[in-house]
């Protein structure tokens, strides 16, 4: 068993989310967008998301997706000092790995397979990069639990694995208050026997391709046609303008 074992709690979960997730979002970002042909979990097969991992506030994206826009059972793997720190995550579905430890990392690897096999339903969240890394730092450089993960779900569990990369950038363009831009990729579907190192490669592959593709989509302008799934604060600069428009409209 590992140490720190999520102890979901929807009621506090959604009293956390309210009063500490919420209001923070609003307060620092402008909004939070998703790229508009993300795919959405699906009730009938367990879904595992593979994210990169470029900032603090990446955990609180997955709660976004989970409370706000899909209403699904979500389930984050979480560093363990930072989640015995921040112990409440765990009523929200965190649980700790501690990646200095193969046996308890393995434990990790173990527990979230089982999450994932009790109830298809479920979304079980992983940051393979294991720490926080600037988004442009190449090579990628992940950690292999994500695909062992999927190992233990396909041969243990018999069932197969819905499995989603998902690209995270921060970005403040021309507004006081940044933009948290999400795109999510196609899903995979693993099923059967898994060679963990092969199924590594490729999410590596499928995970580059994404931050790549939001890079892109970043720098092209292609972000303005996200679909805004949050909406924060409005920056200085735009209540000033609007304040200016309507003393000039006078």
């Amino acid at each position: 068993m590992i140490r720190l074992p999520a102890r979901k709690t929807p009621l506090l979960e959604a009293l956390i989310y309210r009063i500490l997730v919420r209001p923070a979002l609003r307060r620092t970002f402008q909004r939070i967008a998703l790229n508009p042909d993300a795919p959405r979990p699906r009730p009938d097969l367990p879904t595992l998301i593979y994210a990169n991992h470029p900032s603090w506030w990446d955990g609180y994206m997955t709660f976004v997706l989970a409370d706000e826009i899909w209403q699904c059972e979500g389930y984050i793997m979480m560093e363990e000092p930072q989640l015995a720190r921040y112990g409440f995550f765990r009523w929200c579905g965190a649980f700790g790995v501690d990646r200095h430890d193969p046996r308890h990392g393995l434990r990790s690897i173990a527990y979230a397979a089982k999450l994932l096999t009790e109830r298809t339903q479920r979304v079980v969240w992983i940051f393979p990069q294991g720490e926080i890394t600037p988004n442009d730092k190449r090579p990628l450089r992940t950690f292999a639990g994500a695909a062992h993960i999927v190992k233990r779900v396909t041969q243990e569990g018999e069932t197969a694995v819905r499995c989603i990369p998902m690209a995270l950038r921060f970005e403040f363009g021309a507004e006081q208050r940044p933009e948290a831009l999400l795109r999510l990729g196609p899903a995979h579907l693993v099923v059967g026997k898994v060679e963990p190192k092969a199924l590594h490669r490729e999410m590596d592959q499928r995970l580059q391709a994404e931050m790549d593709a939001l890079y892109a989509d970043t720098i092209s302008g292609a972000t303005a046609r996200y679909r805004t799934i949050f909406r924060g604060r409005q920056s200085v600069n735009v209540v000033w303008d609007e304040v200016r428009s309507l003393v000039r409209s006078r």
